[in-house]
């Protein structure tokens, strides 16, 4: 018996769950299934951009765990483009991050916290320079 999987942190689900395909004939269960945690880990390395060990960071697993969390939904997507199916993004073992007072970027997305507490504007980003940052606080859950 396999161990219980972790949680993954996600900063927010998608804004679109249900990719359709073009075929008209379809079927309900002709469809390919994305964890939310797989379609996080696609958004932190691939639109966002982050290396590996950062996108890790953000989701709070290992980096060998993110690699195959990754590998698996390049697998689905391929899959699902390949054979046209449908594309649903539901379900697997997550928590919304919260509980967060510091800075994000409106270029890349990156977050950060507010070590001095000051909530300045005038603060630049820590991985692109851009200075489209704003003040961020999340309540905790």
């Amino acid at each position: 018996m396999g161990r219980q999987t972790s949680m993954r942190y996600v900063k927010n689900p998608p804004s679109n769950f249900y990719f359709p395909s073009e075929k008209e004939d379809a079927s309900v269960e002709d469809f390919v299934g994305l964890t939310i945690a797989e379609f996080e880990a696609m958004r932190l390395k691939h639109f966002i951009s982050l290396n590996q060990k950062e996108s890790a960071e953000n989701m709070s697993v290992s980096q060998p765990t993110f690699s195959r969390i990754l590998d698996k939904a390049h697998q689905k997507i391929t899959q699902a483009l390949i054979e046209g199916k449908d594309i649903r993004v539901y379900g697997g073992n997550i928590n919304l991050k919260k509980g967060f007072k510091g800075y994000g970027c409106l270029n890349c997305d990156e977050e950060w916290k507010d070590e001095l507490g000051t909530k300045e504007r005038k603060v630049k980003c820590p991985n692109c320079d851009s200075i489209k940052v704003y003040y961020l606080v999340r309540e905790p859950l």
